[in-house]
């Protein structure tokens, strides 16, 4: 019979049990791009499943994001184009 009393020393540290003590986190660039990657994917993945979910197909909703993309780029190039026109003025 096991008293109630006897803590087994492989399960306790410091008094502490091994389930209960903190461990330490990753820290760092590393870590702080992979969360960052993360959510961009997450946020990435949500907007396509609600795109698709609105136009009723991931093939229309895929076309969909392809075009806000493709509007996107034109007017970054346009902006730029403004920037470099500004700069030799």
């Amino acid at each position: 019979m096991a008293d109630a009393e006897i803590r087994f020393p492989e399960t306790y540290v410091s008094g502490v049990p091994v389930w209960a003590r903190r461990r330490k986190r990753q820290s760092g660039l590393a870590s702080a791009l992979s969360r960052v990657i993360i959510a961009l994917l997450a946020l990435f993945g949500g907007m396509v499943l609600g795109v698709s979910l609105r136009v009723g197909s991931v093939t229309k909703g895929g076309a969909v994001i392809d075009r806000w993309i493709a509007k996107g780029q034109v007017e970054y190039t346009k902006a730029l184009e403004q920037a470099r026109a500004s700069q030799k003025s």
